[in-house]
């Protein structure tokens, strides 16, 4: 099922978490286009979304990815007051960062992308259908955990070796207030920085930047929730490697 571009942003005006909230002017005419690919992303690196996280000194932004997923939660049957534990998140990861460095809207869209994606993921036409109206319907990979290790697994860029990164936390701060608090209200999960894990990363890539999440946050206690279970959520992975 095809969607227009007309049609997609008649429905995003009524969904929750999709106005964008940066100011200032509209910019001027667009730039002309720059060559495609995750070495010529220099434009979007300086619109990184502003964070406390220390920087990625020394590194070239390598790719701009919306990951659309799940946290996943655990809790003990029987003990309500236990805080909820994590067996990490999977998510698929699409590439926003090629259309991103030549938009000239890039600096306005990059703070409603993860919380829209979020809003629409119930909807899976609907997202569909937004992401091809954006030009971020290509899939890069896949983010998961391998066994306690965030991975990010790049398994759709070519040429092979593909890109993929085990991470290990580095940093984390809190969501912005004005970040998405999900499909229920639960909280946007911390922004993180996730470096090299014992240098196992390959493909040029070796920290990650968690950021612009949208949900996922898990609850307070364990009151009333299943031994397992999963929190919807969206974020932007900033992916980083060494200057080529």
């Amino acid at each position: 099922m095809k969607f227009s571009t007309s049609l997609v942003a008649s429905l995003l005006a009524s969904v929750a978490c999709a106005v964008p909230h940066g100011p200032g002017k509209p910019p001027g005419p667009p730039a002309p286009p720059q060559p495609r690919g995750p070495a010529t992303l220099s434009r979007l690196a300086s619109q990184t979304p502003k964070n406390t996280l220390p920087p990625p000194t020394g590194l070239q932004l390598k790719y701009v990815m919306l990951g659309i997923g799940t946290q996943n939660y655990t809790c003990t049957p029987g003990n309500d007051t236990a805080v909820p534990g994590t067996t990490g998140a999977v998510a698929t990861v699409y590439d926003i960062g090629t259309r991103l460095n030549t938009d000239p809207m890039a600096q306005w869209k990059i703070g409603s992308i993860s919380g829209l994606a979020l809003s629409l993921s119930a909807y899976p036409k609907i997202l569909e259908g937004y992401l091809q109206s954006q030009g971020y319907q290509k899939i890069l990979g896949q983010h998961y955990f391998t066994q306690t290790t965030p991975t990010f697994s790049l398994n759709k860029v070519l040429p092979l070796p593909y890109p993929i990164a085990f991470v290990t936390k580095d940093d984390a701060m809190d969501a912005p207030k004005s970040s998405c608090p999900g499909t229920k209200n639960e909280g946007a999960v911390k922004w993180l920085k996730l470096s090299d894990k014992d240098g196992r990363s390959q493909g040029a890539v070796n920290t990650v930047y968690r950021l612009e999440t949208a949900g996922g946050s898990n609850p307070p206690t364990c009151k009333g929730m299943k031994a397992t279970f999963e929190v919807p959520y969206a974020a932007q992975y900033w992916v980083y490697g060494p200057t080529s």
